[in-house]
C-alpha cells in the first residue's frame, strides 16, 4: 500500500515546453503534467488569491496577460514546495507539494 507521504514526495520536476506544462515524477509513481496556465492561476500567494477579505489579481482579472503563464524558473523551498518565477517576474506563491498534487489531479480530470 502506498502512504500518503509517497503520494505527495515529489521526486522529480521538468518544463515539457511542447506541452506548455511542468512535469512532475511523485514517490507513488504517478507522472503528472500541470498546464502552465492552470499553474499560474492557481497561484497560491496574497496578491493572487487574496487575503484579509480582499480579492485576489484573479478574482478582479481572470485572464491571463503575456508572460503571465510562461514559466521561468522553479526551485525548491525545504522539503515541502516549490517556488515559481513567472515570465512577468511574480514570484511570490509558494506551491506545496499537497498542492500541487491536488492540482496535478485536477489537471488528469
Amino acid at each position: 500500500m502506498i502512504s500518503d507521504d509517497e503520494r505527495v514526495r515529489a521526486l522529480r520536476f521538468e518544463y515539457d515546453e511542447p506541452a506548455r506544462a511542468m512535469l512532475v515524477e511523485w514517490g507513488d509513481g504517478a507522472v503528472q503534467r500541470i498546464p502552465f496556465a492552470a499553474l499560474r492561476k492557481a497561484c497560491p500567494c496574497a496578491v493572487c488569491k487574496g487575503e484579509m477579505g480582499r480579492p485576489g489579481r484573479f478574482d478582479l482579472r481572470p485572464e491571463l496577460s503575456p508572460g503571465e503563464d510562461e514559466l521561468a524558473d522553479i526551485n525548491l523551498i525545504g522539503n515541502y514546495g516549490l517556488g515559481v518565477r513567472w515570465g512577468d517576474g511574480h514570484d511570490t506563491g509558494i506551491y506545496t507539494f499537497e498542492y500541487l498534487r491536488a492540482l496535478g489531479d485536477a489537471a488528469e480530470q
